[in-house]
């Protein structure tokens, strides 16, 4: 999936914001949410989401659910295909991405993988490096 860069932060009030923040992440999840071949019931069941609330959401009711908590929207996360700090940093909920992700946080976010595959590759990872350090010397550290 793609994701679009955040956008600067702007002067109007929190409120203000907030609100257009949560606008423009509710149209955003609304496209992403066409490619999943699951129904919007399926997909509240699958995410653990109770009482129709992500359907309130994405049709901007008022009152008992004016935005989904930052637990549901982690939930939604395997199912965009995305990873829960991008998923809450679109929604607002972070301020920002980290400036540099290490090896082992970008092979533990990938949806793709299962549990053996970030094992693994986070393992050749870390022996490859520790090879590379011992060719080197300890000068390069």
């Amino acid at each position: 999936m793609e994701t679009a860069p955040i956008a600067p932060p702007d002067n109007r009030p929190a409120a203000e914001q907030w609100a257009a923040q949560t606008e423009a992440f509710r149209s955003w999840l609304k496209e992403q949410l066409k490619s999943v071949p699951m129904t919007l019931h399926g997909i509240e069941v699958r995410a653990g989401i109770r009482g129709n609330a992500l359907g309130k959401f994405l049709r901007g009711e008022r009152g008992a659910v004016a935005s989904l908590s930052p637990l549901q929207i982690k939930r939604l996360a395997p199912i965009l295909r995305i990873s829960e700090e991008q998923l809450l940093t679109r929604a607002g909920h972070l301020s920002h991405l980290p400036d540099r992700v290490t090896v082992d946080q970008a092979i533990l976010g990938d949806p793709d993988l299962d549990y053996e595959d970030k094992r693994f590759l986070i393992d050749f990872y870390r022996r490859l490096k520790l090879a590379r350090r011992a060719e080197s010397g300890p000068a390069s550290e």
